[in-house]
């Protein structure tokens, strides 16, 4: 017969597991609410419910989300609720639910359970994006599932493909966490079965992301969904994208310090188990932080932290760390504690800060308007300004609209409304040119400059192209083609290869959409003297915007030196180009003189030898208030 102090330690832990997890779930719950980005793609989920297909613009096959599977879900259960916010919030908590489940399962010991859970309580942005509508709380259940498989149950390759395949199509960057994982099971695979059998395995497991990207192809006409065009095609250079990754980076830490430092435990741990399936499962975590810095991380705070943390606390829960016992987990568990109440009690950072990073939390915007404690009997959700004017565009019956941050407005205007979205989330036209150019752009929020007469294109009942620029009337015709032509056309289809061959992008003057305001002069009319310390705006200088001055040299020069006068307290780059393409840029600071001022530069020895016959003059940081004086070429 055992005696009492043999048989605690066995059940105590399994109450706090189960205790951890209706605290987790009770804290999901009490924060529970939709982001105004979900209802982009409850629009879509209505407009298919209704009748109209898998569209935004119900005149166009667009395929304005990022989460296929997500938004296979969304409209099981929005078929049964047939209301928007309650669709979004159950989806979150019982896909939570089954994701807690997924990880006491994994878990060595009820005391692991009990600390990983108590883990997922103590990280903000787990809880907070648990709900909000988005597709976290599948990815976690995926992620878990494919840790199960791979360094618990040893699977085969084909149910780990399988899984990697449904994590792809509920987000096609999260395959990253898994790729090296998968890429180990896929060598194992062939070097025990052989070629053949591998690549059976691999296609039957990765059937249904194959299906849906030959559907997607068919369908829409392209294999990526018209977000990855809107937010990857910004012209943004890589190392600010970079830069603004590691700041989200910083600011996750000052925001949720228990994500990232859970995420390095688990890190941790598994690089010094040297178990080969949890140290590649640990590399898949630092892949998707580097992938993050690259893209440059997003505006929603927290929100792409919760997929490397939860993927961390799975490599904890089947860790060998002394958990089994409450006292060894709570010296475990305790910095954590330590560090939430330090965070919210002692040095409470701001809520991002959007005037420096463009990184907000989002919960806090929107809790008073879509939260679910906001509920009562006199008042649905959301309730957001957002969404009374989406109502009143429908009550006057309004065929076309330009609007930026679609999601409330666009589901409660109703499917009969055509809407442009500035921001190229759901534009295809738009998501195909470069952000417009703005020093303090937003992560995330990339607007496009609307080419002269596309609005009144759209409204077009013949379908006319009404825009200035003729190139890109033709670009649009074959776009349109493709998003609204016959789904079956012969053209139709030679067309969609042609936009995957990128037959079509020389029709897209990049610079006049990515700098609308540029100035456009030839090197005649500028080359008269400005006197030395003139006012910024004399006579005789040329006042540019934030998108400069392009100059047309009128021939390929080989000058070796460019002399400038500029309005000298602000910091400007030169770019030399030739035919089009870009050679050089060469960076002039600011000298601190409020007033115009001549300045030499060395033309690079490649830009001299290439030749160049455009020259663009363009602020990088300033007051406002920029001016070109003159630009001369000199031999020596």
């Amino acid at each position: 017969m055992l005696h009492q102090d043999q048989v605690v330690p066995s059940i105590r832990p399994k109450w706090l597991a189960v205790g951890a997890v209706v605290v987790l779930l009770g804290l999901v719950v009490r924060t529970a609410w939709v982001t105004e980005d979900a209802y982009i793609t409850l629009r879509t989920v209505d407009n298919w419910v209704n009748g109209f297909g898998l569209r935004w613009n119900t005149d166009e096959r667009v395929q304005g989300y990022t989460h296929p599977l997500w938004m296979f879900l969304l409209t099981v259960v929005y078929y049964v609720t047939r209301e928007s916010f309650a669709t979004a919030v159950l989806a979150g908590i019982m896909v939570t639910a089954a994701a807690a489940l997924m990880l006491v399962k994994l878990s060595r010991t009820a005391g692991h359970a009990a600390a990983v859970i108590v883990l997922c309580i103590l990280c903000r942005s787990f809880v907070e994006f648990s709900t909000s509508g988005l597709e976290n709380p599948l990815t976690h259940l995926l992620v878990g599932f494919f840790v199960w498989q791979y360094a618990v149950r040893e699977a085969g390759l084909c149910t780990l493909a399988l899984t990697a395949a449904l994590l792809a199509l509920n987000r096609t960057d999260a395959l990253l966490v898994v790729l090296p994982a998968l890429v180990h099971a896929t060598l194992e695979d062939l070097f025990e079965r052989g070629i053949k059998q591998t690549a059976i395995d691999l296609a039957l497991g990765l059937s249904p992301l194959i299906a849906w990207e030959l559907f997607s192809l068919f369908y829409y006409g392209f294999l990526v969904p018209n977000t990855a065009f809107a937010k990857l095609n910004t012209g943004l250079p890589r190392n600010e994208l970079m830069r603004q990754g590691v700041t989200y980076l910083i600011n996750g830490m000052a925001w949720d310090p228990p994500a990232l430092i859970a995420t390095a435990l688990g890190v941790s741990v598994a690089f010094m188990r040297r178990r080969r399936r949890e140290a590649l499962l640990a590399v898949g975590v630092v892949l998707y932080l580097l992938y993050i810095v690259y893209i440059g991380g997003d505006f929603m705070l927290g929100r792409f932290l919760t997929l490397p943390f939860f993927l961390a606390v799975c490599l904890i829960a089947i860790s060998p760390l002394p958990l089994e016992d409450p006292a060894r987990a709570a010296v475990v568990v305790l910095p954590f504690f330590i560090l939430y109440w330090h965070h919210n009690a002692v040095e409470r950072y701001a809520a991002g800060d959007l005037g420096h990073t463009g990184i907000a939390d989002e919960r806090s915007f929107y809790r008073d308007t879509s939260g679910l404690m906001m509920f009562s009997r006199t008042r649905n959700l959301p309730s957001h300004q957002w969404v009374a004017l989406g109502r009143e565009t429908k009550a006057r019956n309004e065929q076309s609209r330009v609007f930026d941050n679609v999601g409330f407005f666009g589901y409660y205007a109703g499917p009969t409304i055509h809407i442009i979205d500035q921001l190229a989330l759901t534009e295809p036209l738009l998501a195909r040119l470069p952000a417009t150019f703005s020093a303090s752009w937003r992560v995330g929020h990339y607007s496009r400059t609307i080419p002269t007469g596309f609005v009144e294109t759209t409204k077009s009942p013949t379908g006319e192209c009404l825009m200035e620029d003729k190139n890109l009337c033709e670009y649009y015709g074959k776009l349109r083609l493709v998003i609204a032509g016959k789904l079956w056309s012969w053209q139709r289809f030679k067309t969609i290869v042609g936009f995957q061959l990128g037959s079509y992008e020389y029709l897209i003057d990049r610079q006049r959409y990515r700098y609308p305001k540029l100035v456009r002069d030839k090197l005649q009319s500028i080359s008269r003297v400005v006197a030395e310390g003139a006012p910024w705006n004399a006579p005789d200088t040329r006042m540019i915007s934030d998108d400069g001055i392009e100059i047309e040299i009128g021939r390929v020069s080989h000058a070796a030196k460019l002399s400038i006068s500029l309005d000298g307290n602000d910091t400007y780059e030169v770019e030399f180009r030739n035919a089009g393409s870009s050679l050089d840029t060469v960076p002039l600071p600011s000298l601190d003189i409020a007033a115009m001022h001549t300045r030499s530069i060395d033309i690079p020895k490649d830009v001299r030898s290439e030749g160049f016959d455009h020259v663009i003059v363009r602020p990088v940081v300033g007051d406002g208030m920029y001016s070109v004086g003159y630009l001369r070429l000199l031999k020596k």
